[in-house]
């Protein structure tokens, strides 16, 4: 077989950077769709193709055959199936190799190109998670409906990770999650996150997404990303040192005076591969990390590697035919122009979205109790909010941001996987953020308090959601009035009807 390595740009994997294992043939490419399957940030294209470019450079250095095809003005009509099929043909190649292909519209193309050129597909599972699909569903044939909770209880078990000589979990308890809803106090002890030096591929990269990619979100000269897996590393080494023993305390605080606050930042390279998750695990459960970080902060960034990541990857892979048709509550509202400049009026809703144009970066409580919160409470299509979480994050792929905007924050789904829809009103902000009391609190209130009027019926039949319903009618009548007709002036101006 005359064979060769397949490698998409989110399979930027260590396995192939060792010389023993490096592959002889490779092929990579750019593609100006794939860059337009949605209008991606301007980051998200930036950080894509310069760390394939680099990864590139680096096979060729261990000794590898890459056939590369750089995107630019004359050849971004033609499409990934048309490159890959003058390479196979040129090369005389009948067998194609690759890791597991994440998003189905992709994988989908490779296995159809595969089959109609009468070439052979090996498909290796992928480095990019610790748990096999096979894993997964079994996983599924074992509960009635798959349960974070329980998934990431057994994961810990499997995995052998943060547990004692028994196999129960250090501290007494797999979860401390409770323990990591505190506010910040102390703005001013937070690190900033460094910033890679740019490479001479990042320069190039800049130029080429300002000029094919002019009208798409963010501004390529405030990139501010790892690009390679030194740079990834690197990145990783800074949060443990820095900013992991915090994270568990103030993971769910948000404020206007930090972007990052504690949190890692790890997804977008992760999302490439350029790290993998059985190495950040190796990193942060050293003797010497176990000694020095907290066990809250510990076990919650855990959980959002080993728990979280792959939960939503099985969740995606085995259930989003159903999520990418659903409309739980029938919401048919559409995004304003205000929800790419940050004027819609709500000052955390546009500190978030300003904060997404700028970074192409929010971290998981503003995209879900800010963010995905308001695209509930105003009652946002569920493909319309999918597109706008799947443009303006630089670490967004189908695999991710299916199950995270239609089973979290939307609801949309009807509860595949969770037990309740998560959404606030102005206390939850005000308590968790450096934002102020104002007129915005009113908007806030009676979008919180509307959906709940309007969904009456699901409320009550809900245990953990019926005080909710029963609180409402205790309300003032005069009170209500004023906040849902503030809160209806505000839908109607950012989220018309389409």
């Amino acid at each position: 077989m005359n064979a060769a390595w397949l490698i998409l740009g989110n399979q930027l994997f260590p396995e192939h950077l060792q010389k023993k294992t490096a592959p002889e043939k490779v092929f990579m490419a750019e593609d100006h769709e794939l860059c337009t399957h949605f209008k991606y940030h301007k980051h998200k294209i930036i950080l894509f193709l310069t760390a394939m470019r680099r990864y590139a450079r680096e096979l060729k250095d261990l000794g590898s055959d890459v056939h590369y095809v750089e995107l630019n003005a004359k050849n971004a009509n033609k499409s990934y199936e048309e490159k890959l099929k003058d390479f196979v043909k040129k090369e005389k190649i009948n067998q194609l190799i690759c890791f597991e292909i994440e998003d189905k519209f992709m994988e989908s193309r490779i296995v159809d190109f595969c089959r109609v050129g009468k070439i052979r597909l090996e498909v290796k599972q992928s480095p990019m998670f610790l748990t096999s699909r096979h894993h997964f569903q079994n996983y599924l044939k074992t509960t009635k409906k798959p349960f974070m909770k329980t998934f990431y209880e057994s994961q810990r078990k499997r995995l052998g990770i943060l547990t004692d000589a028994k196999g129960k979990p250090l501290g007494g308890k797999w979860s401390f999650d409770t323990e990591n809803r505190k506010p910040l106090k102390d703005t001013k002890a937070i690190p900033q996150v460094y910033k890679p030096k740019p490479s001479t591929e990042l320069r190039s990269v800049q130029t080429l997404t300002d000029f094919l990619f002019e009208d798409h979100p963010g501004d390529s000269q405030l990139f501010w990303l790892p690009t390679s897996r030194k740079e990834a590393l690197d990145w990783l080494e800074v949060f443990i040192e820095e900013r992991l023993s915090f994270f568990g305390d103030y993971e769910d605080a948000m404020t206007t005076e930090s972007d990052f606050v504690y949190h890692s930042v790890l997804t977008p390279v992760l999302n490439l591969g350029l790290i993998t998750p059985e190495e950040i695990i190796q990193k942060v459960t050293t003797p010497k990390v176990l000694k020095k970080v907290p066990l809250n902060s510990l076990e919650g960034f855990v959980r959002q590697i080993i728990g979280w990541r792959e939960f939503i990857r099985g969740i995606y892979q085995n259930y989003s035919e159903q999520e990418d048709v659903q409309n739980f509550w029938n919401h048919q509202r559409k995004l304003s122009p205000a929800w790419y400049s940050g004027e819609t009026g709500l000052p955390p809703l546009d500190a978030a979205i300003k904060k997404s144009v700028r970074l192409g970066y929010a971290h998981h409580i503003e995209r879900l109790m800010v963010l995905g919160n308001f695209m509930l409470l105003c009652e946002v299509e569920p493909r319309e909010a999918h597109r706008w979480f799947m443009e303006m994050f630089v670490d967004s792929s189908d695999w991710v941001m299916g199950p995270n905007v239609y089973g979290m924050a939307l609801f949309s789904d009807g509860g595949i996987f969770s037990t309740k829809p998560y959404f606030c009103g102005s206390n939850y902000l005000l308590k968790m953020s450096d934002f102020k009391k104002g007129p915005w609190c009113d908007i806030a209130d009676g979008l919180f308090w509307g959906f709940i009027k309007k969904h009456e019926a699901f409320f009550l039949k809900n245990p953990r959601l019926s005080m909710m319903a029963r609180s409402l009618k205790k309300m003032d009548p005069k009170r209500l009035k004023t906040i849902l007709t503030a809160a209806e002036e505000f839908k109607n101006k950012v989220c018309p009807l389409g």
